[in-house]
């Protein structure tokens, strides 16, 4: 390691040499006492001196004092440019720091975006070639496709011959047949109308005969029903009567007033369950229970003559005049 050389500033070289003429002028005074006392020198001059050398003691203690006031501004203001020296370098060390930083991440971005752009563009390429491999099948297909089309459509042209020679030939055999056909529907048309002549003769003579025995039993159902409502009339007067002979005048009623419709429910033999009078042409409570009372006393009802005259629920009216 190399030896550094000794440097002092001019300052302190200055206050070397002050102090060291100040000490020699003690020396010198303290010397120089004894003589002047012998050779009785003046005192006035030697106030002079003392006075003169204290000025230049205190002006050379201000000039230091000034200069190391001086070195020590110099010092700080040396400090606050290296100060500011050292931030300035600092700011641009930062400042090329963060420049380097945007460059990197600008590197990094466009590197990304290279990338991105290199995966897209592969991508792309993926896909054409995808869809140039799907164009290529499809083609493929569809020239497949025709293939079997055009087998088709031959195979449909050779059976569409064999079928139209089928048809032909069914064709004759169909006007053959027809011939055969109408020769026998010709025939049976002719059968077909004679017999029709023979049922159209025959059905008039049946719908002659069906009119008669249709008035034949028109005319006996009429002589039923007029025999039948012969009965009825007989039946229902039989009951009537029966009532009429049960039922007595009750007070304050006319027998000119009396008239009533009563219902009447039966069973076979005659027996009545229910009595109801439905409405006189007085309205009297009397009346209503006097001809009650006569269907009630008259149980049981006449029966008939016949069971096609029965009926289980009767309609009466009551008109003892």
């Amino acid at each position: 390691m190399a030896r550094q050389k000794l440097y002092l500033p001019r300052s302190a070289l200055t206050a070397v040499l002050v102090h060291v003429i100040v000490f020699g002028l003690f020396v010198i005074g303290y010397q120089m006492k004894p003589k002047v006392s012998q050779a009785m020198v003046d005192p006035v001059n030697i106030v002079q001196a003392e006075v003169i050398d204290g000025a230049a003691i205190e002006q050379e203690k201000n000039r230091i004092k000034q200069a190391q006031e001086a070195r020590a501004r110099k010092k700080r203001e040396e400090r606050l440019r290296r100060q500011r020296q050292a931030e300035e370098k600092k700011r641009r060390q930062q400042a090329a720091k963060r420049k380097q930083e945007a460059a990197r991440q600008a590197q990094i971005k466009a590197a990304r975006e290279q990338q991105r752009q290199a995966q897209q563009e592969a991508r792309r390429q993926a896909q054409a070639r995808q869809q140039a491999e799907q164009a290529k099948q499809k083609a493929e297909q569809a020239k497949q496709k025709a293939e079997r089309a055009k087998q088709e459509a031959e195979q449909a042209r050779r059976q569409a011959e064999i079928k139209a020679e089928q048809a032909r030939k069914r064709a004759e055999e169909n006007a053959r047949k027809l011939a055969q056909a109408l020769k026998k529907q010709e025939q049976a048309r002719q059968r077909a109308e004679q017999q029709a002549e023979q049922k159209r003769l025959q059905a008039i003579l049946e719908q002659e005969e069906a009119a008669m025995q249709t008035e034949q039993e028109q005319l006996a159902r009429a002589a039923r029903q007029r025999q039948l409502n012969t009965l009825l009339s007989q039946y229902i007067g039989a009951i009537t009567a029966k009532i009429t002979s049960q039922w007595r005048v009750p007070p304050g009623v006319e027998i000119k007033d009396v008239y009533c419709k009563v219902s009447v429910r039966q069973v076979r033999g005659g027996y009545i369950e229910e009595v109801v009078v439905r409405k006189c042409r007085i309205d009297s409570e009397p009346l209503r229970k006097s001809v009650e009372e006569a269907v009630w006393k008259s149980d049981p009802l006449p029966t008939p003559s016949s069971d096609e005259l029965f009926h289980p629920q009767l309609s009466i009216t009551f008109d003892p005049q």
